[in-house]
């Protein structure tokens, strides 16, 4: 019997269909019983659980007196050692001391409303703040996953479609969110995948949204300015977490996903921030599109109505760091940290061009040369890791496969000067470890060419990497 081809390829696009039953969206015992051993081996190897002793800038101490230049902290501009941040932080905490123990339904402070003012102008919608970004999902995504951020009136029922790497702090909230909607998962990036869920949602008389990061944690990014389109054409919502974007990308630090929209917030987009990582601080927001929305969640919001607000010394050195995205600073920074990451990936040939590679294996062959002119061993580039106007962003993965192989590089870029995340299942799948190296403006030539050579001669040793 002949096989529809259009149909096959709607059997290949279909979403990952996950039970109405709440349990069926998590297995806890499972996922530890996996991951413990590896993950022990790993904190023996030294390569997690850290405790730093010291710190100078990029240099670090480590527990057991070595001294390496660290590519694990996401402060990407280097904000949280900034001079006027840290004066920031230390004037707030002289004129309202550390902490106002109460939810910020009942009181907030005049400098957290003036932050979030300020954050309001530069994201162009409503911005509200809370202690993290992970605390902001959980008081937003039930609400948005009940209907009602859409239609408070009216509320519909709803189809919650996630982007299969969407960050986890969204997927723990999968079980939640599937008391009140329909929860689903698509293949990264796909948007052929995400058409037929939002139209199978409509002909069900449900309203969709979809759940994506902006600049994804393990790498890569969201085709924005596509998912603008398709939402206005298809009538659904986004939800976007924009974190690791957040200050590296827009004229004025406004995030990867808002430098790709022009004029206000469109009604149905709900972006989330981070004041943490580019921004220097800690903590996140959302950004709204009306104050209809913004009503809601500081009514409604489950860690905005039960938990603290952000800690005063965070509001004072965001207040700085805002400043610095209006006066120039942030734009400098960001400067600074292209030319970095383009070293990083390119080398001394700054060539934008990646080498070769088979579709099917990790081995790349490269030119014999050691003079930091060629792409530096085996770095993920795909269709999702394109430059976006001519940039790409700081976090660089490195295939490494075997979890052994994994902690094996990692200790041995450790005795070479260098620490890197290694990443294991559960963040990444069984089998294909990977090394996570975040570029910063605050690394210098030396550091970053340093990395390039000692991963490369690793590479070479393991017989992974073959020099022609």
């Amino acid at each position: 019997m002949t096989q529809d081809p259009q149909s096959t390829k709607s059997r290949q696009h279909a979403a990952t269909q996950d039970p109405k039953p709440a349990k069926s969206l998590r297995n806890t015992a499972a996922m530890v019983g996996r991951a413990v051993p590896i993950l022990d081996q790993a904190v023996s190897a030294g390569l997690m659980h850290v405790t730093l002793q010291d710190r100078a800038n990029k240099r670090v101490r480590l527990d057991d007196g070595r001294v390496v230049t660290e590519f694990i902290n996401c402060s990407y501009l280097g904000l949280d050692l900034h001079p006027a941040v840290l004066a920031g932080a230390k004037q707030v905490l002289d004129d309202w001391g550390i902490h106002l123990c109460c939810a910020r339904s009942r009181f907030s402070i005049g400098p957290n409303a003036l932050l979030e003012d300020g954050l309001s102008a530069l994201f162009r919608g409503r911005a509200i703040t809370f202690p993290s970004v992970t605390s902001t999902h959980m008081s937003v995504l039930p609400l948005l996953a009940s209907g009602v951020l859409l239609d408070d009136r009216h509320p519909r029922p709803m189809r919650v479609i996630f982007d299969r790497f969407a960050h986890a702090s969204m997927q723990y909230l999968k079980p939640i969110l599937a008391e009140e909607a329909q929860v689903c998962t698509i293949p990264h990036n796909d948007l052929d995948a995400l058409r037929s869920q939002v139209q199978e949602a409509h002909a069900c008389g449900q309203r969709a949204v979809y759940l994506a990061d902006g600049v994804y944690s393990m790498g890569g990014m969201c085709p924005v300015t596509d998912l603008i389109a398709m939402a206005q054409e298809l009538d659904f919502a986004l939800y976007i977490d924009d974190a690791h974007g957040t200050s590296i990308f827009g004229e004025q630090g406004e995030g990867y996903v808002l430098s790709q929209i022009q004029g206000p917030l469109p009604e149905q987009v709900f972006v989330c921030f981070s004041l943490a990582k580019g921004f220097g601080c800690n903590g996140g927001g959302i950004v709204l599109p009306n104050t209809r929305t913004e009503r809601l969640i500081r009514q409604f919001g489950q860690t905005y109505n039960f938990s603290a607000p952000l800690d005063f010394s965070l509001i004072g050195g965001a207040l700085a760091a805002l400043e610095l995205h209006r006066n120039g600073e942030v734009r400098r920074l960001q400067t600074q940290l292209d030319r970095q990451i383009a070293l990083f990936v390119y080398g001394e040939a700054q060539q934008p061009t990646p080498p070769l590679v088979s579709a099917t294996s990790s081995h790349l062959i490269l030119p014999n040369t050691r003079n930091h002119d060629v792409m530096v061993p085996f770095l993920t580039w795909n269709e999702h890791d394109r430059p976006i106007d001519g940039r790409l962003g700081p976090i660089r993965m490195v295939f490494v496969g075997e979890e052994a192989r994994g902690i094996d590089w990692g200790q041995k870029l450790i005795e070479r000067g260098y620490f890197v995340s290694a990443a294991f299942f559960p963040v990444v799948p069984r089998g294909r470890s990977q090394l996570r190296i975040a570029i910063t403006a605050g690394h210098d030539r030396q550091q970053i060419l340093g990395l390039r050579d000692a991963l490369r001669d690793i590479a070479e040793a393991s017989g992974v990497l073959s020099v022609a």
